[in-house]
């Protein structure tokens, strides 16, 4: 482990220069609630959340992208513009391993998703680590939390005396060594809180919640229609848990007529609404709430740990408190882990 420090003084100084040289990225309170946004002012953000409403895979994958245009006319079709490099400061571990997931899923070969390959090279992504989780966090159960996640190249952790500072890949360890006059290496006494720190926090969640992972891989055998009927009939379908979660990666496309050019849209979609499987000649292999509720747990705990060694779910607990019908998916863990 590489580790450094950088006081809360410094830490402005590298967010003002970051801001100078990248699109800044980071959390800020808006109307009460934190989120995440481009930002050209570094002072107005705010390190003091728990977490956003919504991740921030909005900037990976946008909810509504332009794919292409065509010019009949013309003859020639235009490709929309991608993002430039750009810094993602502050999200949470639990994002950030998001983020490893959706490299393993969208960056396995042969079919590459380009545009969010293009995204991903191009940022930069910092981390700050959860030192007081919220009650519906399980970040613990999947390893992708508290302290540090999977997918940033930096982890900033709030200690007494300011930030310890962890360089997670090379990319890390190049913007420590750009801005090297502003960080130090942390001196022992830092290094014991940390580990204070960790052994605190995950002590605790795991009081909250300890599931066996790698025993959910049987709920595509063991799932009784009961348990998902019964869920399903409080269900109202309006696909908030799949919006606000940062690892769902389904899409659809819109193919439509824009004065002198034929446009096509990607935007996000969820398996968890009625038209999602619905075929053209009406068929819907999953025609009931219960089937593809069941569908989009098998999905995220059995089938992409199977098939990308990873599970599609980083408890994040967003699913759990945005839920208007209190589905809860540590139901589900409890279950079959």
């Amino acid at each position: 482990m590489r580790m450094f420090s950088i006081t809360e003084e410094s830490l402005k100084v590298f967010l003002r220069e970051l801001s100078l040289k990248h699109v800044l990225i980071a959390p800020f309170e808006r109307d009460g609630y934190f989120e995440f946004d481009v930002l050209k002012n570094p002072d107005v953000i705010n390190l003091n959340y728990t977490n956003t409403r919504l991740s921030p895979k909005r900037f990976f994958l946008p909810q509504r992208q332009l794919v292409f245009k065509h010019y009949p006319r013309k003859g020639f079709t235009e490709e929309s513009k991608e993002y430039s490099s750009f810094v993602l400061f502050g999200i949470r571990p639990c994002d950030a391993s998001a983020l490893s997931v959706l490299d393993n899923i969208l960056l396995s070969p042969p079919y590459k998703d380009a545009s969010y390959e293009n995204r991903r090279k191009n940022a930069i992504v910092i981390s700050l680590s959860c030192t007081k989780p919220m009650a519906e966090c399980f970040c613990n159960v999947f390893e992708t939390g508290p302290i540090r996640g999977m997918g940033e190249d930096l982890t900033f952790t709030p200690t007494r005396s300011g930030f310890i500072v962890e360089a997670r890949t090379p990319r890390g360890v190049s913007v420590i060594e750009e801005f090297g006059k502003l960080f130090r290496k942390a001196d022992g006494e830092m290094l014991e809180e940390y580990s204070r720190l960790i052994s605190k926090v995950l002590d605790e969640m795991n009081r909250r919640l300890k599931v066996d992972k790698t025993r959910l891989i049987r709920i595509e055998k063991e799932a009784g229609e009961e348990f998902f009927q019964l869920n399903a009939q409080r269900c109202i379908e309006c696909s908030l848990c799949s919006f606000a979660c940062p690892l769902c990666y389904c899409f659809e496309t819109e193919d439509c007529l824009e004065k002198d050019s034929y446009v096509r849209f990607r935007g996000w979609d969820t398996c968890i609404s009625p038209l999602f499987t619905r075929m053209a000649s009406g068929l819907d292999p999953r025609v009931t709430k219960a089937d593809r509720l069941c569908h989009r747990f098998c999905h995220k705990l059995s089938r992409i740990p199977l098939a990308f060694n990873a599970y599609g779910c980083v408890g994040c607990g967003r699913c759990v408190s945005l839920c208007p019908a209190g589905i809860d998916i540590r139901e589900v863990l409890k279950k079959w882990g």
